[in-house]
């Protein structure tokens, strides 16, 4: 199984119920989806949400984007699946998305990808793989490879030669066990 992006969070997930998979990868790895929400607000704007502050929130969100209809607009494009309609509401569903209260159960084979310079869930990876140690394997991606930031989209073609090694080596080992 194989899991991209925010992909990495439901292959993840999927893994902590489901042991009948050989093998799997995350490309990168995501425990918590709200970290990319989260993350890009002012501190501020986190203590309304963590407050219970709502109204006040979805006050100054909707005045914040009157100055940006590029970031409403991606805005909208993102809530749209967790079919919500404040911005607290939104981020309080995004909040649901966690998975490291059970990543413990995980026992498939499962190898994280870890590119320098990840900008939406910087250090996932490694808690993960912290969190399976018995079953995951980390792979590093860094600039000088021309294989950093999220999901090496200009390297591509390694990314796919370290997913292919990995996995040759788990079907080596199970046909020798």
């Amino acid at each position: 199984m194989y899991g991209i992006s925010q992909g990495g969070y439901w292959v993840a997930r999927a893994l902590a119920f489901e042991h009948r998979f050989a093998a799997a990868i995350t490309d990168p790895v995501v425990v918590d989806v709200s970290a990319s929400w989260t993350s890009q607000l002012p501190k501020s704007m986190n203590k309304l949400l963590d407050e219970g502050q709502g109204e006040k929130f979805d006050k100054e969100m909707s005045f914040g984007m009157k100055f940006s209809p590029e970031t409403e607009r991606t805005w909208q494009f993102r809530a749209r699946p967790y079919g919500t309609t404040g911005f607290a509401e939104t981020i309080g569903a995004v909040r649901g998305y966690n998975m490291a209260d059970v990543a413990d159960k995980i026992t498939t084979p499962l190898l994280i990808t870890s590119p320098e310079g990840e900008q939406f869930w910087p250090g996932q990876s490694e808690q993960l793989a912290s969190l399976t140690a018995g079953v995951s394997t980390i792979v590093r991606f860094t600039a000088v490879e021309g294989a950093n930031v999220h999901c090496q989209p200009l390297a591509r073609a390694l990314t796919a030669q370290r997913i292919f090694d990995w996995l040759d080596d788990r079907i080596e080992e199970s046909q020798e066990g």
